[in-house]
């Protein structure tokens, strides 16, 4: 697949306050020869109000760090994203959020509060957090309005929607 084939990550200033929609996953990911629909990895298990993830075009079952920043990096596209079960202990930072930008994955913690009624993105101790009953309501959320991604050694910021989920 040609990257010519593919319309440019949509140029957002600092104003954006909504994203374009994102193209129909199912078109752009069959192009490509990627499985959107089934589990990265056979047997996960998640319990209670989590299992729904398994059903997500996004989420990415048991699959460890390394799996997905390699498929997201072959993918080369602005905006492509998936959550994964984080690495570390699962307690209160059970998710990460990696999305791919110029080339580089952000790996974002997502942290479940007040045991399990909220999730929030990044880490603990921002003055303003935005709080989201459920993994899936944030995950929309950033489809429409610009995630801002800091690079942890320059301080740099930059913005962008998640626009092309994908399964490792």
């Amino acid at each position: 697949v040609h990257a010519s084939s593919y319309p440019p990550p949509p140029q957002l200033s600092p104003r954006s306050h909504l994203c374009p929609p994102p193209p129909h996953p199912r078109h752009l990911f069959s192009a490509m020869g990627m499985q959107i629909t089934a589990p990265c990895c056979p047997g996960t298990s998640l319990s209670g109000c989590d299992s729904d993830l398994l059903a997500q075009p996004w989420y990415s079952g048991n699959c460890d760090r390394h799996a997905v920043e390699s498929a997201l990096l072959r993918l080369q596209k602005d905006g492509t994203y998936t959550v994964r079960p984080s690495s570390g202990p699962h307690g209160s930072q059970p998710f990460t959020l990696a999305v791919l930008l110029r080339g580089r994955v952000f790996n974002i913690p997502i942290r479940r509060l007040d045991g399990g009624r909220h999730y929030a993105l990044g880490r603990e101790g921002r003055n303003h957090e935005e709080l989201f009953s459920s993994v899936a309501t944030m995950v929309q959320h950033y489809m429409r309005h610009p995630l801002p991604l800091v690079d942890r050694h320059s301080g740099s910021r930059e913005l962008t929607c998640l626009l092309f989920p994908t399964k490792p």
